[in-house]
């Protein structure tokens, strides 16, 4: 095979581009140790800041990504940095930036960077995964220096929504509140204005915060309205997209939202009936792998509100053994732990939960841990509800509704009045908090629902509870089910 000349003579373009011709031969071959020693027997010469600025945006983002898939990524993420310092820098290479700095697990690089790209290139925007934007956006939340605001504003500005031409609901919320802290209320009006959830719609209704934007807008924050629209949307974009198994399962959820019960069994029926029809029904559905489990156990929620729980159960169990998004289940594993916990069959919830072998997320652990609680509640195993009481509080902050909940499960109701009142007059937890406590539709349920739901009344009724929240808020009554993973 050819020797690479190397020179040191970087004002010689005949010399550099034999030198750049080798290069891409050896990557056509595939021979990255020496392309990469190539490119760097280039780059790292002192004459390679005389070569002209063009060319060495062109050499370093080659040899960026060589390093970065074929050798050293350390040495590539250097030659990256310099990359998107040039003004040449391109969408590409800050879609690679991006992806280096998840991988990294690199918060501010990743909140900064995906505000830099959507300010450059907001015609891109919808060309993002929305479950990475949404990730990102939560890291932002974390951070000071108004880092949130400032990338919510360019999401904003950009026009970016979810898959389907779907409004980022909680997003636009953020960014309400963000920009209400400023003063302008016009402009978080407009913001606002582009809330389509009515579970969001809800929370900002019922937080004093908001007050300003609902009362210029009553006609958007009229939920029974907002909750019709919501599901017109699902519908129209569900028929545009008939091949998406994932507006289906969006439309049979708002419709269970509304107690459409029969409706939601039907549209389920309907969509497994064509799924039973066929051998391939990844053909019938584009998105089936990903999304059958959390379709089924759709289906199974719609049984249970009509009262056919062995049906349920075994409509879940189906579901459980199903990979949820290519990887190994744990969203139904756990739903099925909390379904044998309302039927009071510990036993078979803990060899439910004890199943799940494919890693949780932080909030996932926390609902798993919840359904261990029930289950040595329910078996009065005082050791384990001592030790994943332990775990609930050490890790309240990924899922602080559970942790509430943990202390109804157990028949503490004075903690879980302190720990509620807690959430409310803090401003990062107010709003679940206050959509939490909230007069929502009954529910058919379980003797065991029944009792939990009895005690949950019980302490949002609490005087001290009812006076937090008139203290930040209010709570109303609707025609819809409680919010519900």
């Amino acid at each position: 095979m050819p020797t690479v000349v190397v020179t040191d003579q970087a004002a010689d373009s005949a010399a550099l581009k034999q030198q750049l011709t080798e290069i891409q031969r050896l990557i056509g071959e595939r021979d990255w140790p020496r392309a990469l020693a190539a490119l760097r027997s280039i780059v790292d010469v002192k004459s390679f800041g005389s070569l002209p600025s063009d060319t060495q945006y062109r050499i370093l983002a080659l040899a960026s990504r060589v390093a970065i898939y074929h050798g050293p990524a350390k040495l590539g993420h250097e030659y990256l940095a310099r990359v998107i310092a040039m003004p040449q820098a391109g969408y590409a290479d800050w879609w690679e930036r991006l992806r280096e700095t998840d991988q990294a697990g690199n918060d501010v690089d990743s909140v900064s960077t995906l505000k830099v790209v959507m300010q450059r290139w907001p015609d891109r925007a919808g060309n993002l995964d929305k479950d990475y934007v949404l990730k990102v956006v939560k890291e932002a939340k974390q951070l000071r220096n108004g880092a949130a605001l400032a990338l919510l504003q360019a999401l904003y500005d950009a026009h970016w929504k979810l898959t389907w031409d779907l409004e980022p609901s909680g997003a636009w919320r953020d960014l309400t509140l963000l920009v209400l802290d400023r003063g302008p209320l016009a402009e978080a009006v407009d913001v606002a204005s582009h809330v389509t959830s009515a579970y969001v719609l809800i929370a900002m209704r019922a937080d004093r915060r908001f007050d300003a934007v609902v009362a210029a807008s009553p006609t958007q924050f009229d939920i029974s309205a907002a909750a019709e629209r919501e599901l017109q949307a699902f519908q129209a974009a569900a028929d545009k997209s008939p091949r998406s198994l994932e507006l289906k399962s969006w439309v049979i959820n708002s419709l269970l939202r509304q107690q459409h019960y029969e409706a939601a069994l039907a549209a389920s029926d309907s969509v497994l009936l064509d799924i039973d029809s066929t051998n391939y029904p990844d053909k019938l559905y584009e998105d089936y792998a990903a999304q059958r489990s959390r379709f089924l156990n759709l289906r199974a929620v719609a049984l249970e509100r009509m009262g056919r729980w062995d049906e349920a159960l075994a409509q879940l169990i189906a579901a459980s053994h199903l990979n949820e998004k290519y990887n190994g289940n744990v969203s139904q594993l756990i739903d099925l732990g909390d379904l044998y916990c309302e039927l009071e069959r510990p036993r078979d919830a803990l060899a439910a939960i004890g199943s799940i072998v494919a890693p949780t997320s932080p909030f996932g652990a926390m609902q798993l841990e919840s359904v261990r609680l029930e289950a040595a509640q329910q078996l009065r195993d005082t050791q384990q509800v001592r030790r994943s009481l332990d775990y609930l509080r050490a890790h309240r902050a990924d899922a602080p509704s559970d942790y509430v909940d943990s202390f109804i499960v157990v028949n503490v109701l004075d903690q879980a009045a302190r720990v509620l009142i807690a959430q409310l007059l803090d401003k990062d937890q107010r709003q679940n908090a206050l959509l939490n406590v909230q007069g929502f539709a009954p529910t058919p349920g379980t003797p065991r629902d029944v009792e939990l739901e009895a005690r949950r009344r019980k302490v949002i009724a609490r005087p001290e509870v009812q006076a937090a929240i008139h203290e930040v808020g209010r709570a109303e009554s609707y025609k819809l089910e409680a919010p519900w993973q």
